[in-house]
């Protein structure tokens, strides 16, 4: 059996009543959808963070438009003579 630990956490009445009708929905108790709210934000969190580490390498490396360029581009949107998409170094 998986040991849990045990969390408090205080809602507001209306959030509390929405979070309630989900359960109902789904058949299970409010801590459960609240456990799989948290693992979504927890995983979202870390791949976010792991694309800035990327990101970061990335520029660090030196592959980056330069900012001229992506300037360039965006302001030849919707003219007549739009520029491509700038590619990295």
């Amino acid at each position: 059996m998986i040991r849990t630990a045990p969390v408090s956490v205080r809602l507001d009445p209306a959030l509390n009543e929405k979070l309630g009708a989900v359960a109902q929905d789904l058949d299970q108790p409010k801590s459960w959808v609240i456990e799989q709210a948290v693992r979504e934000f927890v995983a979202t969190r870390e791949a976010q963070l792991a694309a800035i580490d990327a990101w970061i390498e990335e520029a660090d490396a030196g592959h980056v438009v330069p900012h001229e360029d992506v300037a360039a581009w965006v302001h030849s949107w919707d003219q007549p003579d739009e520029l491509p998409m700038p590619k990295r170094d």
